[in-house]
């Protein structure tokens, strides 16, 4: 197939895409899913970037379409696609794939689509899999030259996601739905500067990813037609998201209805980036082992990609959040300092001891260790060795119901959410796709945000 039949099969594939008719595995992936990116929508709401999109979604609020789960407050679709974005993305905790974390994008514009819609449960867990699904196939083979460039993979990919997910709302032909792409093409964007410089744009970029992909949708259902092209031109999103290389989509159709490659995302046990997960678990499990260590040194052994990846080797000073969630530097020093990487603890930006082990902290860019599997070694006072390897990269993170229920009531508990409101969260998650309309999953997420 060339580029053009490559999108024509999934547009036609996500158009017709019915959940029932998806194995059991794939339907109870795609609800750990949504109720772990619901959780950690829960759990950001003390965040300050949820606070500044309730207030910035106040100066708009016409309409009453859908809900804002922070606060519960009815709004317009597309000040609830936004505000639930920056909410579901504002912790740094949300689902991962070397494309992003889509689910912070995708699942607020299915809501928001299928609130308005009055659409039913089923109805939004199929739109809810085609956006993580084209999103992740447009960007699984794209996503480590776009971040080269200083994109950032979630809303560059996200909006695609969003648009889709709008579009199956809405009962898209597969017609629509390349019409889809190609305008969300022109939406995509989103910039890693903020990393170096310490600012908060990111859940935001989630936020317009979202919102963006329902207006896109709108003006396909209007009728706008897009460049087929889009993706695939020699002026489309792939060249100038991209290097030189023509073939990013060739796998666009490849497995369609066999391979989902939502399955693959990963969660994570802490706020931070997605390569540090085995950073923090190892040094935390190394100074149990060893409580009565000094360390005089400690190295971290990563895959080049991660090691030299923006804000991955900043040490300090440190005095915002969007630096010490990317710092592999502090996030070591604070998980042998407290045994893990905690909310509060990521911006603890005066703690003495993080800050002096962090500048004992190097980071080397090894050509032998595979992404996912850091290997750290810490060099002890008395001389001795501790060394603490990952294995396995990111398979052993993949996002299962069993860890989607276990991070839930974490978090959920860490928010000080009753454990009768977390449960009743999980209740509707897995009864999802029997619900005659989305109402009561909004209002037990709504419960729980809304709780003291």
């Amino acid at each position: 197939m060339n580029d053009l039949q490559h999108l024509e099969a999934l547009a036609r594939y996500v158009s017709s895409l019915d959940a029932t008719t998806l194995s059991a595995q794939t339907r109870e992936t795609a609800r750990a899913c949504l109720l772990y990116g619901l959780a950690v929508g829960i759990a950001t709401k003390r965040a300050r970037p949820a606070k500044l999109a309730e207030s910035a979604s106040n100066l708009d609020s016409g309409g009453a379409a859908a809900t804002r789960l922070i606060d519960g407050v009815a709004t317009s679709r597309s000040n609830a696609a936004f505000a639930n974005a920056v909410l579901l993305s504002g912790r740094v905790q949300g689902d991962s794939h070397p494309c992003g974390h889509i689910g912070g994008v995708v699942i607020p514009a299915a809501l928001a689509a299928a609130e308005q819609t009055g659409a039913s449960g089923n109805e939004f867990l199929s739109a809810m899999i085609c956006g993580y699904e084209t999103a992740l196939r447009i960007g699984r083979d794209h996503g480590a030259d776009l971040s080269l460039r200083g994109f950032r993979t979630t809303p560059c990919y996200g909006v695609f996601g969003a648009a889709i997910a709008g579009g199956r709302i809405q009962n898209f032909d597969h017609m629509k739905m390349q019409n889809v792409v190609g305008l969300a093409a022109n939406f995509a964007g989103g910039l890693r500067e903020y990393v170096d410089a310490g600012t908060e744009e990111s859940p935001f970029q989630a936020g317009f990813a979202a919102r963006n992909g329902l207006h896109v949708t709108d003006l396909v259902a209007c009728g706008l037609v897009a460049a087929r092209s889009a993706l695939h031109g020699k002026a489309g999103f792939y060249a100038a998201f991209g290097g030189e290389r023509d073939d990013y989509g060739r796998r666009l159709a490849e497995g369609l209805g066999t391979h989902f490659e939502f399955t693959t995302v990963t969660f994570k046990q802490y706020p931070a980036c997605q390569f540090l997960r085995g950073i923090i678990r190892g040094l935390a499990s190394l100074h149990a082992q060893a409580p009565d260590a000094v360390p005089a040194r400690i190295e971290l052994r990563m895959h080049p990609y991660e090691a030299n990846f923006i804000g991955v080797r900043f040490c300090g000073p440190f005095t915002t959040a969007a630096q010490t969630v990317m710092s592999a530097p502090f996030c070591a020093a604070l998980a042998w300092s407290t045994g893990t990487a905690s909310f509060d603890g990521l911006r603890d930006f005066e703690n003495v001891e993080v800050n002096e082990l962090a500048q004992k902290t190097a980071i080397v860019a090894d050509e032998g260790r595979a992404k996912y599997e850091p290997v750290m070694r810490v060099v002890c006072t008395d001389g001795r060795t501790l060394t603490w390897e990952e294995k396995g990269g990111d398979a052993g993170y993949r996002m299962n119901w069993e860890d989607a229920v276990k991070m839930t009531r974490q978090l959920c508990e860490e928010v000080a959410v009753r454990r009768e409101i977390a449960d009743a969260l999980i209740d509707k998650v897995t009864r999802v796709a029997e619900l005659q309309t989305i109402k009561p999953l909004i209002a037990a997420v709504c419960a729980a945000t809304c709780s003291e």
